[in-house]
């Protein structure tokens, strides 16, 4: 290829958009994510506003009897705090010769976007899974992290490879929430993807021309691109994890991994934000029969309900009270249950071990703010330059200056500016597998 240079005017230019463009092709949340960009220079720790109308519903008028009934519209107001500020970055040395200088910046560009993008989908999955609530009193469910889960089990109530009865049933799990059919995202982990890549059947032929049938057992899942099925747009990521089983639940005796349930009741504490009336969550109380104190259950944490054989249901753990754990729970295909479903002296309670905790989304469900930081002022001898993509809403910013005449060398460094939360507890699903 014939060696073209590069403009030392648009140097830090040329940077950013490179940068940018292969972050664009390696990232994986911020594809599934609605991303809020605007101009403007902000700081680390900052917060950006997010407000989304509450639902309504509409009343059946008769005019020959009552007049109607006029409410102000309400809003849901949430923030997205702009906490991770992403910097990676290499020195440039004055005595290397020009052509190398450039190449190895051209390289490094690639780099910088493969630096930045691990850790920001690390970040953004764990939006998904973190969790942070009040130890009492009321709680209204809102832009938090997801609750439903669905799950992959087999007859005698283990965890099995990812499937399309767990893409199913998580279709279900937003249709019931009425989350709009179109923009549905899933994000897979490796593991769950070679095994949905099994469960696949290869179409050829005159058939699979029209369909793409062996498509996607042909090319597979590739790193960053998605495919449609079930109703979701799904990819895998190394990015997706699992959970770790808690062996010892009770502070006194031997290891206890799983605990006798003695009651169960509904829960009042947990509501939902945005209906016009009060509506419970779902949630239900767990009294658990410990010897000693309850330990190693926290929240956040998904547990099972059931006996070696069956699994009644999983939830994500919302509140532990001594001896009270408090979750919804769902069926492994994402129905929810109430206290009068579960079995106490029969059903027992668990944190089991999780491989996978594979994830799905409408758009809307998660956030992602980005924002450029204060570029160098004049006088500073920086160079600087900014970029944003107008379709994914992703910025890239490139800084070049502090040379250092003991050694000869400058630096170049890239920042990202962003934060990310859910923004709708009904808008996702964890999805579990091995």
């Amino acid at each position: 290829m014939p060696y073209t240079p590069i403009s030392n005017a648009l140097l830090e230019q040329a940077i950013a958009a490179r940068a940018l463009t292969q972050l664009n092709r390696t990232c994986i949340f911020p594809k599934v994510a609605t991303v809020g960009y605007e101009p403007g220079a902000f700081e680390r720790g900052e917060s950006v506003k997010v407000r989304r109308p509450k639902r309504r519903q509409a009343a059946d008028l008769d005019p020959r009897v009552a007049a109607a009934t006029m409410t102000e519209t309400s809003f849901f107001n949430a923030s997205v705090t702009l906490e991770r500020l992403w910097i990676d970055g290499f020195p440039i040395y004055g005595h290397d010769p020009a052509q190398a200088v450039e190449k190895y910046i051209e390289e490094s560009a690639l780099q910088i976007a493969d630096a930045i993008a691990t850790p920001n989908d690390d970040y953004m999955y764990s939006a998904y899974r973190t969790w942070s609530l009040p130890s009492t009193g009321s709680v209204a469910l809102g832009a938090h992290p997801p609750v439903a889960v669905v799950a992959a089990v087999d007859s005698s109530g283990q965890l099995t490879d990812f499937n399309n009865t767990v893409l199913r049933s998580a279709n279900t799990v937003l249709d019931t929430a009425n989350v709009p059919s179109t923009s549905r995202f899933s994000v897979i982990s490796s593991v769950a993807k070679g095994a949905f890549l099994g469960d696949a059947v290869v179409v050829t032929g005159f058939v699979a021309t029209q369909i793409g049938g062996g498509e996607l057992v042909q090319q597979g899942l590739q790193q960053g691109a998605f495919v449609e099925r079930y109703g979701f747009k799904i990819t895998g990521s190394n990015t997706v994890t699992g959970q770790s089983a808690s062996l010892d639940l009770d502070t006194t005796g031997g290891s206890q991994g799983t605990l006798a349930i003695a009651s169960c009741a509904a829960n009042t504490a947990f509501t939902v934000d945005d209906e016009a009336t009060t509506t419970y969550a779902g949630a239900v109380d767990f009294t658990l029969t410990v010897t000693g104190s309850l330990q190693n259950v926290a929240v956040g944490q998904i547990a099972r309900i059931g006996t070696s054989s069956k699994a009644t249901a999983f939830g994500v753990v919302l509140r532990v009270a001594s001896n009270v754990v408090t979750l919804i729970p769902y069926t492994p295909t994402g129905s929810k249950l109430g206290a009068a479903q579960i079995t106490p002296g029969t059903d027992v309670f668990s944190i089991p071990s999780i491989p996978s905790v594979n994830v799905c989304n409408h758009q809307e469900g998660l956030l992602m703010a980005t924002r450029q930081i204060a570029a160098p002022s004049e006088g500073s001898g920086v160079k600087a330059a900014s970029i944003m993509s107008p379709e994914t809403g992703l910025s890239m910013q490139v800084f070049r200056g502090g040379y250092d005449i003991t050694r000869v060398r400058e630096f170049m460094a890239a920042y990202l500016l962003t934060g990310t939360r859910f923004s709708d507890w009904r808008k996702g699903a964890l999805m579990l597998s091995l």
